[in-house]
């Protein structure tokens, strides 16, 4: 085994062990009494993992959740990207706009929703909108900072040869911007699929959302846990499948986990 397989796998180990020390300690805390009955123990959750694998409702309701999360979250990236760039490029827009952007980033979406939902509705075009809403911060703040990242030797350079604005931007700016780029669009896909699921357990939109409060009203604590575990390990596999995909893709950052 090459010292890389060997790190790998004592890597895989300590996670697998820090999973395993959470989960004995919730289920020590359930079988004190100190939580509400209503909190399941770790063996409940579990089978209700299992049951809803094959419940054909939670497929659904988990694709009308990922399909407005993705929908919201692509318009956040095409948006945040495009204003980010120019943003971050032109000095003027930077300076005028920092304002409004800092305002924007401590805003909670959120509290637009009672808005949103008198203008569109409580359906998924609502939901896509806050998602979008929500999303969008992340990716134009880090690609505003990677705009504004241009090392002083490359900027002389650039002014020197006269180099031309597309030319420019090709091989300057964007190389220079795209791993604060992938960063915020990576942070945003999670973002995405938890606000997707908290508008829905708000406004009741078709979607996981939704079938985590039918379970509580029903009592059934064991399958919202489930509910919720799920979500959350959606939104951690697309964001380890980005951190691969900008890996590959952005060999001159690559990074190594010691």
């Amino acid at each position: 085994m090459t010292s890389t397989s060997a790190r790998g796998a004592w890597l895989l180990a300590q996670r697998l062990l820090a999973i395993a020390v959470l989960l004995g300690l919730w289920q020590a805390v359930v079988a004190s009494g100190v939580l509400p009955s209503m909190v399941p123990g770790v063996g409940a959750v579990a089978t209700a993992v299992g049951a809803s694998l094959v419940n054909p409702a939670f497929w659904q309701a988990l694709g009308m959740t990922l399909l407005a999360a993705l929908v919201g979250w692509l318009i956040a990236t095409v948006i945040g990207v495009v204003l980010g760039l120019l943003i971050g490029s032109v000095r003027f827009l930077d300076r005028s706009t920092s304002i409004l952007i800092d305002f924007g980033r401590s805003f909670p979406v959120l509290a637009l929703m009672p808005v949103v939902i008198m203008l569109l509705g409580s359906n998924s075009r609502m939901e896509i909108v806050v998602v979008a809403l929500s999303a969008l911060w992340p990716i134009l703040i880090q690609t505003i900072y990677g705009a504004r990242r241009q090392e002083a030797a490359v900027a002389d350079t650039v002014a020197v040869f006269r180099i031309a604005p597309l030319l420019r931007f090709r091989r300057v700016l964007l190389p220079a911007a795209l791993p604060f780029i992938a960063t915020g669009v990576r942070i945003s896909s999670a973002i995405s699929v938890l606000v997707a699921v908290g508008v829905e357990v708000i406004s009741q939109a078709p979607g996981i959302g939704r079938q985590i409060t039918l379970m509580q009203q029903n009592a059934s604590w064991d399958l919202a846990f489930a509910y919720l575990l799920f979500t959350g390990f959606v939104g951690w596999t697309l964001a380890v499948l980005l951190q691969r995909l900008e890996s590959r893709a952005l060999t001159w950052k690559r990074q190594t986990d010691d």
